[in-house]
């Protein structure tokens, strides 16, 4: 059932002599392993594994994750099942109070290769998901995923406010790392011009969530979406003025992008949005991004056309967020400035 060439190395290293003084051959033959993982039918990569997996019994952790990452460049499913096992290790969302919902943390994400009695622990799906990441070459599946979770995860009921907003926030950092990690740049610009918009746009207005009217819920999903959209633009753009260093290429993309994202929320303070969308989420999270933008990243404003800048500042007075407008309009720069003027009359 192997292709010929996998057949040909399978035969090879397998008859190397292999014993703990002679790790070279891990180089050799791990190397070919992840090559194979990454090209070969799905079907191949068991066989393989449960090869060398008898051969060499100490080498168990690194053939199931090659053997893995085979599954991931063809079942969206498993893609989707290990982000979610990447979401619960890092974040108790039983948990009562934000200490308890972190106990896990980092180290329930990546995990740790011993306990204390030397006892070798599974392999974490935070490492599984590091390996193979770079196979997930779908961008709007991995965007819409992660986005979704996030609002999942900060919807989850909590003690107090405090707590709503701390994990909103670790969720969403969470969601911006995964994002970035699978795809970079380029997934992030289908997040900020596809997936989110399309997000936005399509939720139902005035659901019931037990026994609760849905706004009440909506600001968490809110806030979370508009933390993993600026962490998401602060890894791949940078947070303040774009730099000299940085080519011409990246200075116009980030314009580009961040201009657009911002003249769509633009349209929904004016008004121009869908009649059955959910107002409500699209309020919280233009309320708390444009919030996030002034108070963070007051560079990207430069990145923003006057006139976008006067109808998104203009909508939100029309929101009753005067202060809010005001200040956007002050980090606007010199352009902005006509605007400040007519704001205060």
């Amino acid at each position: 059932m192997l292709p010929l060439p996998i057949a040909v190395l399978v035969s090879l290293t397998i008859t190397f002599k292999v014993d703990k003084s002679l790790e070279y051959i891990h180089g050799v033959a791990g190397q070919a392993l992840e090559n194979s993982a990454i090209g070969c039918l799905w079907p191949s990569m068991p066989i393989i594994g449960a090869l060398w997996s008898q051969k060499v019994r100490r080498w168990h952790d690194f053939i199931v994750v090659m053997c893995a990452r085979s599954l991931f460049t063809q079942d969206k499913e498993a893609i989707a099942q290990l982000t979610k096992s990447c979401f619960s290790s890092f974040i108790d969302s039983s948990a009562l109070d934000f200490h308890q919902m972190t106990h896990r943390g980092v180290s329930g994400l990546l995990g740790q290769a011993f306990t204390e009695h030397r006892v070798r622990l599974p392999i974490s799906p935070g490492m599984l998901y590091l390996r193979s990441c770079r196979t997930f070459h779908d961008a709007h599946f991995v965007s819409d995923m992660i986005l979704r979770l996030v609002v999942e995860r900060a919807r989850e009921p909590a003690t107090s406010f405090a707590v709503a907003a701390e994990r909103a926030r670790a969720v969403a950092t969470l969601g911006a790392s995964l994002l970035c990690i699978a795809g970079g740049v380029q997934v992030v610009q289908v997040l900020y011009e596809e997936t989110l918009p399309t997000f936005l746009l399509s939720g139902k207005e005035g659901e019931e969530v037990g026994g609760m009217r849905y706004e009440s819920h909506v600001l968490g999903g809110g806030y979370g979406m508009a933390c993993m959209v600026l962490i998401c633009g602060a890894l791949v753009w940078g947070v303040g003025k774009v730099s000299p260093m940085y080519s011409s290429m990246f200075s116009s993309k980030r314009a580009r992008v961040v201009g657009a994202h911002v003249d769509f929320i633009a349209g929904v303070v004016e008004g121009k949005v869908p009649p059955r969308c959910d107002i409500a989420m699209l309020r919280a999270y233009v309320l708390c991004l444009v919030s996030l933008i002034v108070r963070f990243v007051p560079g990207w404003v430069s990145d923003v056309k006057p006139e976008t800048l006067r109808r998104l500042a203009s909508g939100l007075r029309g929101w009753g967020e005067g202060d809010l407008a005001l200040a956007l309009l002050e980090r606007g720069g010199s352009t902005a400035v006509e605007f400040v003027v007519e704001s205060l009359f």
